[in-house]
């Protein structure tokens, strides 16, 4: 199972929606408030890695708010 994390800043008054689309975005298996430089935590999990690029670059990158968006992948 391939596995990524996405870290968001986002702007603190459109974090709620944020939040609701992310949680529908494909390959999307927990969305988590946090406190400290990143906003949102995203966890991503896909038997295919594809699933997972398509989902931060088609619907991540397309919702609106988000100031930054740093993505890690699990090589273990």
């Amino acid at each position: 199972m391939n596995e990524a994390y996405v870290l968001l800043n986002v702007d603190y008054k459109q974090q709620k929606n944020i939040i609701e689309q992310a949680k529908k975005a494909p390959a999307v298996k927990t969305v988590k408030t946090v406190y400290g430089i990143y906003d949102i935590l995203i966890v991503l999990e896909s038997e295919n890695m594809q699933d997972i690029k398509n989902t931060i670059d088609v619907h991540l990158h397309n919702i609106d708010g988000i100031n930054n968006l740093t993505s890690l992948i699990s090589v273990t």
